[in-house]
């Protein structure tokens, strides 16, 4: 039962990153930011770090098909960025795993990696016309603190919940 805590976590992240996130922060128009959480950026980070680079693109590449399906016009722009995200970002050495800064750095430079990876890519096609002036300061840095503020919060909770899971894979091993 425990090797579905963690698939269960990201698919509620990417139900509250998609959907009720939107409903809590003020609309665009209101304030001069625009707050983009990318928490399953950060979920994937982790899962590259505590399980190893072939379950972080497995779970980038499915998750991020279903955020292409559900919440783009666009296919694939999500699924190769967290596929991408989880290759890139997956470091298994025993020094890495347990250092708490180390972690909060390496989920930061990812999500900032996808952040202009879509806007590179939406500004080559034409979909945004943002300046990128505007997008860094009204965008890319809210949504740096928010993905940060999230890391934070949910870093010994996550953290735990690897643990355990790890525990019960090793159980179920012998």
């Amino acid at each position: 039962m425990s090797r579905f805590y963690i698939p269960t976590l990201i698919f509620i992240l990417l139900v509250i990153e998609g959907t009720i996130f939107q409903l809590v922060t003020p609309p665009y128009n209101e304030i001069d930011v625009m707050l983009v959480p990318r928490f399953v950026i950060i979920m994937i980070v982790f899962i590259g770090i505590h399980f190893g680079r072939f379950s972080s693109i497995i779970y980038g590449l499915a998750f991020g098909l279903i955020y292409d399906i559900v919440y783009t016009q666009l296919l694939g722009v999500y699924i190769f960025g967290f596929g991408f995200i989880g290759y890139a970002f997956a470091y298994t050495y025993k020094q890495i795993q347990d250092s708490l800064l180390f972690h909060l750095l390496l989920m930061l430079v990812a999500v900032a990696s996808f952040e202009y990876y879509q806007f590179g890519l939406y500004k080559l096609i034409g979909i945004t016309d943002l300046q990128a002036n505007v997008f860094f300061y009204e965008r890319f840095l809210p949504s740096m603190l928010l993905n940060f503020a999230f890391a934070v919060v949910i870093y010994y909770p996550v953290k735990g919940l690897i643990s355990h899971v790890r525990k019960q894979a090793n159980l179920r091993e012998r």
